[in-house]
């Protein structure tokens, strides 16, 4: 049981999200006034993804298991695991990293809460990722800005270059929360769910990917603050969603390179 336990936090499919807030914390490390905090934002990070997962695991058995896709990487929805202990495992997870962000001072505590909170309006009921819009705003929230916030909030501070980097990473985790619902479009339909791509449509979906995807690039380039920013405003190119991810990943790499060498 434990082993399914573990397999239902999907840790390595929420690598992406444990980097908003490593990279958080990278454009800080220089701010710092020692390194004793970094393993407790680090394990908390852990701590907090892996309930994100496990506990969206624990209620999207009735879509999961219509999708094969799904199915497999969700224990409950295999039969592996009881929801119970699945749900109970979940709560072990968010009561330890909350003890850990507690560690960290009131502000870190605060945003950490906060992002728990979400993640379980998402998953368990009211169930956000159920209701049009609401599935992309909190998601873009709590597995996107908020994860890298409180990386970049380990120094006390958020400065307005942190809160434009956020912007651009929540914007661009709507488009990711979209591509999402796409890929389980046709299992949410038969389970009955109203998410956002459901009300307004594949196609509709598909050009918000991509206007989500050309801004937020945009904006990352743009508060280089050089006259590539221009290169944001390109539009109407036809590419990848791995192509943006890269493009994407590359440019918040830079500018955490770019605070780390103090430029």
């Amino acid at each position: 049981m434990l082993r399914a336990a573990f397999r239902n936090t999907r840790i390595a499919d929420g690598r992406s999200f444990i980097g908003m807030g490593v990279l958080g914390l990278l454009m800080n490390v220089r701010n710092l006034p020692d390194f004793k905090s970094i393993p407790l934002i680090l394990i908390s990070l852990l701590l907090y993804v892996a309930y994100a997962f496990s506990i969206n695991n624990c209620f999207d058995v009735d879509t999961d298991i219509l999708n094969p896709r799904k199915r497999d990487k969700n224990p409950i929805a295999s039969g592996e695991l009881s929801f119970r202990a699945g749900a109970v495992f979940s709560a072990a997870l968010a009561i330890s990293g909350i003890l850990l962000a507690s560690l960290l001072g009131r502000g870190e505590l605060i945003i950490y809460v906060s992002m728990v909170f979400l993640a379980t309006l998402y998953s368990a009921p009211p169930r956000l990722k159920a209701r049009p819009v609401l599935d992309v705003v909190s998601h873009g929230m709590f597995f996107g800005m908020m994860p890298f916030i409180y990386g970049a909030y380990s120094d006390g501070v958020l400065s307005r270059y942190e809160l434009a980097i956020s912007l651009a990473i929540l914007i661009y985790s709507f488009a990711l929360e979209l591509r999402n619902h796409l890929e389980d479009y046709e299992s949410d339909l038969a389970a009955g769910l109203r998410t956002t791509p459901i009300l307004i449509g594949r196609e509709t979906s598909e050009r918000l990917v991509m206007a989500f995807s050309g801004i937020s690039i945009a904006m990352v380039i743009m508060s280089f603050s050089t006259p590539f920013g221009a290169l944001g405003m390109i539009a109407g190119v036809r590419v990848s969603y791995r192509t943006l991810d890269g493009v994407m990943v590359s440019l918040l790499a830079l500018h955490a390179v770019k605070m780390l060498l103090g430029a």
